[in-house]
């Protein structure tokens, strides 16, 4: 039987001291300290949340495929341990980006869903494939068939999580959808640029938190699925 490490206690400790202090300062500071936007008035104070929550549901596939990929090489349980938390944290962050999209783009512009915009398009299509990602690790019942099938799904994922990443820099469109931070000449005015990035710190402390937990969890099932192998 593979032996498994449950958790680090002074890891978590340290992790979640961190989160207590850096999310509470986010909000504050996302809804206090900048200047208010001319155009978009109080509504682009969801932009502090929206967009660091879409970097880690865009990126946590493809750190879920890498871990993927070293499963189907070394075959080891704890990789697809690691590729199944980073799905599950992939799609709950995606939720966030749902949701808190089309709140920003009703206060702002009065729409909150602009179907001829392909970078929102592909990032549902994103939403879609990771939800289809648990339906069908569910249904599959043979547990080696499980990992390996799910490591694929993981890499399309991935995929998806690639090609909306390039849409949001890539695609001419006449939608509402905001540029890339980085496309906009000057950039962001100073007060901006220090809560978005206290934001990035902080909601990315809080996906190390929830992937400690999930990871623990599903590592929990592993060893509880080897002990009912072994009895």
């Amino acid at each position: 039987m593979e032996k498994i490490r449950i958790s680090n206690v002074y890891l978590d400790l340290v992790l979640m001291l961190a989160l207590v202090i850096m999310l509470p300062l986010a909000l504050l500071a996302s809804l206090y300290y900048p200047n208010v936007h001319l155009e978009q008035g109080l509504a682009h104070r969801i932009f502090y949340f929206h967009v660091p929550v879409a970097w880690v549901a865009l990126y946590g596939p493809v750190l879920s495929s890498i871990t993927s990929i070293v499963y189907l090489v070394s075959r080891k349980a704890k990789w697809d341990a690691i590729s199944f938390s980073f799905n599950q944290l992939s799609l709950l962050f995606a939720v966030g980006v749902l949701f808190s999209g089309p709140i920003w783009a009703k206060s702002a512009w009065g729409v909150p869903w602009d179907w001829t915009d392909a970078r929102l398009q592909s990032f549902f299509i994103l939403f879609l494939s990771l939800l289809a990602y648990f339906i069908i690790r569910n249904l599959i019942t043979d547990i080696e068939k499980k990992p390996v099938y799910s490591s694929f799904l993981s890499i399309l994922c991935a995929a998806n999580a690639v090609i909306t990443w390039g849409a949001i820099r890539w695609v001419e469109n006449p939608g509402n959808h905001p540029s890339s931070l980085w496309s906009e000449k000057g950039g962001m005015a100073r007060d901006m640029a220090q809560s978005f990035w206290l934001g990035v710190l902080a909601y990315h402390l809080l996906f190390l938190a929830l992937f400690a937990i999930s990871y623990r969890v599903e590592k929990s099932r592993q060893v509880m699925r080897q002990i009912k192998d072994i009895s």
